[in-house]
């Protein structure tokens, strides 16, 4: 049950369209901390991509404390990326969902590609601030379909969330050319 609700918020951080019953998450229009004009849009991952992304963050910072936010399938690509001699272009360490692209800190959520525009962002994570209300209200029930010796999980949490610093993201986007 727990797993569940994490996967939830996990996805809500991103994909909430700030709504009843929802996180307002980076990709989302409702982000009034994010003006759009830090987005950057790119055709393809490639040998720019990953400076392109970190110098378009920030006023005067580079990096510092930044991560990168893609999907397992973004990752792939960066890891596809061969130089003309064959080697790779960039140098990535994996450590589970986490690690680095060069010295980037990167996290994996494969939420990141459930977006129609956007698919991935880089910025300081605290950037985003996420509220907990509530203790998790775990139940089980074993009235629900008793017969068939079905039990049910159910888990609650009240939380709240939404990035709390202006441009606090470079949200990026695929070319639709």
């Amino acid at each position: 049950v727990l797993n569940g609700l994490k996967r939830k918020i996990n996805k809500q951080i991103l994909l909430g369209e700030g709504g009843i019953d929802e996180l307002t998450g980076i990709f989302s229009d409702k982000a009034d901390a994010l003006t759009g004009d830090a987005d950057i849009e790119i055709d393809k991952i490639d040998e720019d991509t990953l400076d392109e992304i970190v110098f378009s963050y920030g006023l005067e910072d580079v990096e510092g404390d930044a991560t990168l936010i893609l999907s397992k399938n973004s990752l792939r690509e960066f890891a596809k990326l061969r130089t003309e001699l064959g080697t790779k272009v960039y140098d990535i360490v994996v450590r589970g969902n986490t690690g680095t692209i060069d010295g980037v800190p990167f996290i994996i959520n494969n939420f990141a590609d459930a977006h129609d525009e956007f698919f991935m962002a880089y910025g300081n994570l605290n950037n985003y601030e996420m509220a907990v209300f509530s203790d998790v209200d775990m139940q089980r029930s074993a009235d629900f379909k008793f017969d068939q010796g079905i039990v049910a999980y159910k888990g609650n949490v009240f939380v709240g969330g939404n990035v709390v610093a202006a441009d606090g993201f470079v949200r990026v986007k695929k070319s639709q050319a």
